[in-house]
């Protein structure tokens, strides 16, 4: 076996125990889960449950979890979420990395995932992009969540771009519903989660560092609609260059 043979074996291996303790600490917990989603009023506490699940996947994982806030965060407020996509880790490691209760909306194919399909089936917001009938429902729920004081976390990208970190490209429903509900946009750059657990077709994971950086929120009060491309092309260049910042790091 060659060194590349090797490096492989282990990287599979690593993520085998990894998905072992993800299933384990899930199967325990899933009929605490069932309770806490029994009722809406209860739905926050059953976000800080996945935070404390996200956070032993990720200590039993062997990563090494670090956040920079650029400004802190008021608590009293509403944001939209933003962050680059490049891993199916970023949506555990943004619930323990970032603070409060807010709501993931993502692809409708995690509702398929049996562990992640009870969250989007109560918490979170499932987007069939298939369906503009249905896309427009999900951003309509997503907007009454907002109306609610409900913090939303959705990804510019819309899905993992195949050269991930290298961004995608952004689609505009961000931006819109953030005008339209004149609530500040928070961009976010994940620079590491790519490297944690590739979305490259193969199953394989490794050890290591995990960044988060919460870049400064970005009123869209008084905005248009037809400012939304100005905002999306802002919020692109902010995490493009942080990426690019992380990529010197190295």
């Amino acid at each position: 076996m060659g060194k590349t043979e090797k490096v492989a074996f282990w990287k599979y291996l690593w993520a085998i125990w990894l998905a072992i303790h993800f299933l384990l600490f899930f199967i325990l917990t899933l009929p605490v889960f069932y309770l806490l989603l029994s009722r809406k009023a209860w739905y926050p506490v059953a976000h800080r449950l996945r935070g404390v699940w996200g956070a032993y996947i990720l200590a039993m994982s062997g990563i090494r979890w670090k956040v920079e806030f650029e400004e802190k965060l008021d608590p009293n407020k509403t944001y939209i979420f933003a962050p680059n996509h490049s891993s199916y880790i970023d949506i555990p490691s943004l619930a323990v990395l970032l603070p409060g209760y807010f709501v993931f909306m993502a692809k409708s194919e995690l509702s398929k995932i049996p562990l992640f399909g009870i969250f989007f089936g109560t918490i979170d917001i499932a987007v069939n992009r298939k369906s503009a009938i249905q896309a427009h429902k999900a951003f309509q729920e997503a907007g009454e969540r907002l109306d609610k004081g409900i913090s939303v976390c959705l990804f510019p990208e819309g899905t993992i771009p195949a050269h991930a970190p290298v961004l995608g490209r952004f689609k505009d429903g961000p931006f819109r519903l953030a005008i339209e509900k004149g609530v500040e946009i928070v961009p976010i750059t994940l620079p590491d989660n790519h490297l944690r657990l590739p979305d490259k077709g193969s199953f394989y994971a490794t050890p290591g560092k995990m960044r988060m950086y919460v870049h400064r929120p970005i009123s869209a009060a008084g905005l248009k609609v037809e400012d939304a491309d100005a905002l999306k092309q802002e919020v692109y260049r902010i995490i493009e260059t942080k990426l690019a910042s992380y990529a010197h790091q190295r």
